[in-house]
């Protein structure tokens, strides 16, 4: 007990001798006893001190002793007030209740909490779908999140469990695929109760072996003057065809009007994610009556003009030595297809998600040769004659 300013006495002198010396025998000093002596007021020798007690503190912890798949009910553990005390402050018991809690509060959560068997199933992954080809493709999809253990993911394919993985596989490659093929895939996240929950559906279809792709946009610039330099070298064209038409340099009968026309089109390739193992522009003639072969040129662009963009006449100029790709001899009066083939950059920029734009130049506007007739083939860009497009090979 803290001293109070009172001194007290546990025991008395039993007995004294006549010199007033102790016998140094002694006896309990109790009340009953009528020798008792009470305490007595003695604040030098025993001066008075105060108690401090802590108010009631709680910690509130969740039992973490549970199965796997099961989750832990919160306990609470209370130091009621009064239970620590201090003879220096209130803060100093607090902070003795408080320790204490920490110490015995998850102990107590572990032994007094329950498991509750989880039911909560994972959080869905999201699946998408890269790297198709005409045999395979890479599904990838977010990870999943449990409030117990993630066991790992199924994987579906046309509605049949395909394989199984564990939690920390995000990708998986589909190989055996048939080319050209419609497949749909979903994930199914699982946790350690069975709990789980599906990914969307994805639907993809694998590339054909060879895929060719029309242009969506075909324009035949045309450029008159009277003098061939300032014909090949206008900044932009007079006329645009969206249908068969005349292609390359001519002059007229009386040697007065030049004639220049160029080919521009453009393709979507959104389609293609990966790099062709080769790719061709095939192109051909309506009529083609010039009586001796002919040499055509495939150009880049320095700018991709996009699939919703309409073009201008200065796009008819969009092409220069630095775009050039590749270039063939087509036999006299053909009007079978002509392959031009691409060079790797250029497969490169058909994965690159741009739309592909490209020129096709007569032999004679590419070297500036001035024409000395007006023969020239017809070149066939509508979907009745035969349309332009790439051949990619995968």
């Amino acid at each position: 007990m803290e001293n109070t300013g009172y001194k007290s006495f546990a025991f008395l002198e039993k007995y004294y001798t006549d010199d007033n010396t102790s016998t140094e025998e002694t006896k309990p000093n109790v009340t009953s006893d009528p020798d008792y002596i009470a305490p007595i007021l003695d604040i030098t020798t025993c001066p008075p001190v105060t108690r401090h007690y802590n108010s009631q503190q709680t910690k509130t912890v969740t039992k973490n002793n549970c199965s796997p798949g099961e989750t832990g009910t919160e306990v609470g553990l209370i130091a009621y007030a009064n239970q620590f005390v201090s003879y220096d402050s209130i803060t100093d018991a607090n902070n003795q209740a408080l320790a204490w809690l920490e110490n015995n509060a998850q102990i107590y959560a572990n032994n007094a909490g329950t498991c509750i068997a989880d039911s909560t199933p994972p959080t869905s992954p999201f699946l998408s779908v890269s790297s198709i080809t005409p045999n395979s493709l890479i599904l990838s999809w977010t990870p999943s999140t449990d409030n117990g253990i993630l066991a790992g993911y199924d994987i579906y394919q046309n509605g049949i469990l395909l394989t199984s993985t564990s939690s920390d596989v995000l990708h998986y490659p589909i190989t055996g695929l048939s080319a050209a093929s419609t497949y749909t895939f979903y994930v199914k996240a699982k946790d350690a109760k069975g709990n789980s929950s599906n990914s969307n559906i994805l639907t993809s279809t694998t590339l054909p072996s060879i895929l060719s792709l029309a242009a969506v946009r075909s324009v035949i610039f045309e450029k008159r003057s009277r003098s061939w330099g300032t014909c090949r070298n206008a900044l932009a064209s007079d006329l645009e065809y969206n249908d068969n038409t005349f292609i390359g340099a001519a002059v007229s009968a009386d040697n007065l009007l030049y004639y220049l026309n160029r080919y521009r089109g453009v393709i979507d390739t959104s389609s293609i994610t990966i790099k062709p193992k080769s790719a061709k522009i095939k192109f051909k003639f309506t009529e083609n009556t010039v009586g001796n072969s002919l040499t055509f040129n495939l150009f880049g662009s320095n700018i991709q003009i996009p699939l919703n963009q309409e073009f201008q006449p200065a796009d008819w100029n969009d092409w220069d030595n630095s775009t050039f790709i590749n270039s063939i001899s087509v036999p006299s009066n053909s009007t079978a297809y002509n392959e031009i083939n691409l060079t790797s950059s250029q497969l490169d920029l058909l994965v690159s998600g741009q739309a592909y734009n490209f020129f096709l130049i007569s032999n004679g506007d590419k070297e500036s040769y001035e024409p000395s007739s007006n023969s020239r083939p017809v070149l066939s860009i509508s979907a009745a004659t035969g349309q332009i497009y790439l051949e990619c090979q995968f």
